[in-house]
């Protein structure tokens, strides 16, 4: 069980941790406390959750003040409508991203905790590159998302309604700058790079043992510091070989997710096949000697980022017209401009 106490400018001022048995006799879920949230009802909740609105809301500013990027990145949910189906955004509750700031906080002090004892497991990823950035800001003008002068991507990924398939995608976009996470392990000297570039400190994943192995290990390496005693020597010999088991977990899963939301999205467009439709440009690829130019375009409705053949201006609304949408092998093309005649392509899988 991770102690954190704050000051009232919700600074961390002291870190305890201990083993603990625990049981949920309220078992509370997130939406009930959001009914209580929203209700005006929350004092009448344990008193630990009635705080979190102003803990979170503390944490999310000192975290913006750090140049951190959140990133309220929306469920894609499947559910009946009429004779099929449709794909609804469902954005994380405010509840849910109080327990979040709580949940990076515990995280940190672990980080903090593992440097200054030379020894651990860091969940690492190097900061947004101008690059990026740049991208993203086409994509937020195509988007209609407000990028005022000179705001950090933070500000304004926090500000996006990821309830809207506009703020949806821009979200989604705004994934792509938070690559290059990976675990780290050390002994005897901290990494030369220890630092998460979403998080804007170093963090380290501890608050899911239950379903992330790393987690179990970072936390035993915790418990063992903080007791003033050795890291167990099956832990730290575990420690080196973590993060190429858990890069490999990371990509199973992640293809998985990938894969039932593009049959998911296929399947919804099957029957559109030779439509035309209003689109945001993401991204695009000029292409080489070798291989055509292409983008990356989203729609509103259903909320759907694609593959698009041609060269789509990034930054632009423009009109394409869908041309592939095969549930059986998950693809979903559409073609720029919209009337240009020609088959129907064939992806390259690059």
């Amino acid at each position: 069980m991770w102690t954190l106490d704050l000051a009232a400018d919700g600074a961390l001022v002291d870190t305890r941790l201990e083993r603990a048995r625990v049981r949920s006799r309220a078992q509370l879920d997130y939406p009930t406390v959001h009914a209580a949230l929203t209700a005006g009802r929350l004092a009448e909740l344990a008193e630990p959750i009635a705080r979190l609105p102003r803990i979170g809301g503390l944490l999310s500013a000192r975290a913006a003040a750090r140049g951190a990027v959140a990133l309220p990145l929306p469920d894609q949910d499947v559910e009946p409508a009429g004779h099929g189906w449709r794909l609804v955004l469902r954005p994380p509750l405010p509840i849910e991203e109080h327990n979040a700031q709580i949940s990076l906080l515990t995280g940190m002090a672990a980080a903090d905790i593992m440097l200054r004892a030379g020894v651990g497991l860091l969940r690492t990823m190097p900061a947004p590159q101008p690059a990026a950035v740049t991208r993203l800001q086409a994509a937020a003008r195509a988007l209609g998302v407000w990028w005022p002068p000179g705001a950090a991507v933070g500000e304004v990924t926090a500000g996006v309604d990821a309830a809207q398939p506009r703020g949806a995608a821009f979200l989604d976009h705004a994934a792509e700058l938070l690559r290059g996470a990976r675990y780290t392990a050390f002994a005897g000297q901290p990494p030369a790079e220890s630092g998460h570039g979403g998080v804007g400190a170093p963090y380290a994943h501890v608050t899911a043992p239950l379903r992330r192995l790393a987690d179990r290990y970072a936390t035993e390496v915790c418990l063992a510091v903080t007791a003033g005693r050795e890291v167990p020597p099956s832990v730290a010999e575990a420690l080196p070989r973590l993060p190429e088991v858990m890069a490999g977990t990371d990509r199973t899963a992640g293809a998985a997710a990938r894969a039932a939301i593009d049959l998911t999205e296929a399947v919804l467009l099957a029957n559109r096949v030779g439509a035309e439709f209003d689109v945001a440009v993401l991204d695009a690829d000029p292409g080489t000697a070798k291989r055509a130019p292409r983008g990356t375009v989203a729609l509103d409705e259903p909320a759907v980022i694609a593959r698009c053949t041609g060269a789509p201006p990034v930054g632009e609304r423009v009109r394409v017209r869908l041309v592939t949408a095969d549930p059986a092998s998950r693809r979903v093309i559409f073609r720029y401009p919209a009337d240009e005649p020609g088959p129907v392509p064939v992806a390259d899988g690059g």
